[in-house]
């Protein structure tokens, strides 16, 4: 094929089969699967959400093993005897150990499985928890630091694998939107719950706390936690256009809780019964080796960065985990001292907007995209465009930026906590939207590069997070906060605005850039 018109152009699928623009249609499961009932794909829903479910269990304990130690600041620089300065220190050596993490650990993920992938990160955030409990000097809150991200980073890419692995298209935006609500718990709404038990125990407790839970986790995920990577053991018949004809039949499971206008109809496909299901044993095998070349797999993430969709991603991502790591680190600084001179507690309260307003911005950009999706799908003849979940970031991109000037010049002034705390809620809206539809994006239009996709993402993301928190201290000191979260906010509305070209050309770029897509998809499998 040396034609682009000949290549299948990635992340294009026909999503509903429509009789008539006002008949019945019917879902097409996009990917397709095959008959195998070990796949992942064809595992009954309480089976995929109970799997889900310990995957987001351990992304709260993660992210909060990443986010509480800040609310602590005000305690620790009297409890170890460290400045403000080296504290930010800590926090940048966190997200280099984020950054690293995600570019040596997840190409393990890949070969080897998700289970044991899970298994390590969480071994790893517990004994790392253990040891900040006890920790008393500068040295070894740098080393705690370093290790807490790598362990952290393992969790932020193999999640989006498991998302792709266990849910179709029009389940995945819904899927991501729990994923940024449980960001979100872990960092928003535990630093609250953290702050309060700090305040009345001392911050060492807060972690005690954490470490009992996230060992806890370890000793569940090695009992019930099933691999979700799939090696197929016979081809299954596809279920393409023809296959949903009426010359292949395939059976129609009517979900109400699916329809959308008219009648939606899932089109499905039976499993083989000759294909006998995995024991517990063979469900909890500790590894799920494939044949990749690991070098060649550390080198993968760096061609598929430069696909412009998850250049895309990675920009908006790494713009608004910027904005939350100023948030944050701004939140302890500003308001332990006066006007405010909050305990503890009340900084860890700060963060009760923040949560809110992620809620229903995970609501907005989840299961209201996914619904928005299918619509136009069903507008454009039943085919899905990728780009067709960015129409909802209108109202995300200037509510984040809104609500980063409204922070930052209400905490200037010395206003009343409420007016920062709603600014916070109106940035969460926009951050929670942003991350779930673009997260989602990349998941349908690359699925066969996810893991890979998502090392680059994760890496940039961290990467630039790292310098941010060098100069959070010294841009306040020579700008004032005012300036700075007005700068700040016009950069992110600049960064959240680049969706409108994505929109007109992504379509454009993805038929382009098919036959390069589909080389490093080539070259992925002969690894």
């Amino acid at each position: 094929m040396t034609s682009t018109d000949r290549v299948p152009i990635p992340g294009e699928a026909r999503l509903i089969l429509a009789e008539s623009a006002t008949d019945a249609s019917r879902f097409v499961l996009q990917p397709t699967p095959s008959k195998d009932p070990n796949e992942p794909l064809n595992w009954p829903t309480w089976r995929k959400l109970f799997n889900f479910g310990l995957s987001i269990a351990v992304t709260v304990a993660a992210f909060t093993n990443v986010s509480i130690q800040t609310v602590f600041w005000q305690q620790m620089t009297v409890d170890m005897g460290v400045s403000i300065q080296q504290l930010t220190n800590a926090q940048s050596a966190q997200l280099a150990g984020l950054a690293m993490g995600c570019l040596f650990f997840i190409p393990l993920a890949i070969k080897y499985g998700r289970r044991s992938a899970y298994i390590v990160s969480t071994a790893v955030l517990a004994g790392v928890s253990w040891w900040t409990s006890r920790m008393q000097s500068y040295p070894e809150l740098i080393v705690t630091m370093v290790i807490t991200g790598l362990g952290g980073a393992i969790n932020e890419t193999a999640v989006q694998m498991t998302i792709s692995d266990l849910f179709f298209v029009h389940h995945r935006g819904s899927a991501n939107a729990v994923y940024f609500t449980a960001v979100m718990v872990g960092s928003f709404l535990a630093p609250m719950a953290a702050g309060t038990q700090a305040a009345n125990q001392g911050w060492r407790w807060s972690y005690y706390t954490l470490s009992i839970c996230l060992t806890i986790l370890f000793v569940v995920f090695i009992f019930a936690f099933e691999e979700t990577k799939y090696i197929p053991v016979s081809v299954g018949e596809a279920d393409n256009d023809d296959a949903c004809s009426e010359q292949n039949p395939t059976e129609k499971d009517i979900d109400s809780k699916n329809k959308v206008g008219s009648d939606l109809v899932t089109v499905g496909t039976h499993t083989d019964p000759t294909i006998p299901m995995n024991s517990y044993r063979q469900c909890m095998r500790l590894t799920t080796t494939t044949s990749e070349s690991l070098p060649r797999l550390f080198m993968m993430p760096f061609h598929v960065i430069t696909l412009p969709h998850v250049m895309f991603t990675a920009l908006q991502f790494a713009s608004g985990v910027c904005w939350l790591v100023i948030f944050m680190q701004i939140i302890s600084i500003v308001f332990s001292a006066p006007p405010y001179s909050f305990t503890t507690a009340g900084i860890g309260y700060m963060a009760l907007g923040p949560f809110v307003g992620n809620i229903f911005g995970s609501i907005y950009g989840g299961p209201l995209a996914d619904w928005t999706v299918v619509r136009l799908a069903r507008r454009n003849g039943g085919v899905y465009e990728p780009e067709m979940r960015l129409y909802p970031l209108v109202i995300p991109t200037f509510f984040m930026a809104g609500g980063i000037i409204m922070f930052g010049a209400t905490a200037a002034r010395g206003m009343h906590w409420i007016y920062p705390s709603l600014g916070g809620a109106f940035f969460a809206f926009g951050l929670g939207a942003n991350g779930d539809i673009t997260f989602t994006l990349i998941i349908d239009t690359y699925r066969e590069l996810v893991a890979e996709a998502f090392i680059g993402i994760a890496f940039l993301r961290n990467a630039v997070s790292v310098g941010v928190t060098f100069a959070i201290v010294p841009w306040m000191t020579s700008m004032g906060l005012t300036n700075m979260f007005i700068i700040s906010g016009c950069i992110a509305f600049a960064i959240g605005s680049l969706f409108v070209p994505m929109i007109i050309y992504g379509k454009k770029i993805r038929t382009t850039l098919a036959p390069r897509y589909w080389k490093l998809v080539e070259m992925r499998s002969r690894i």
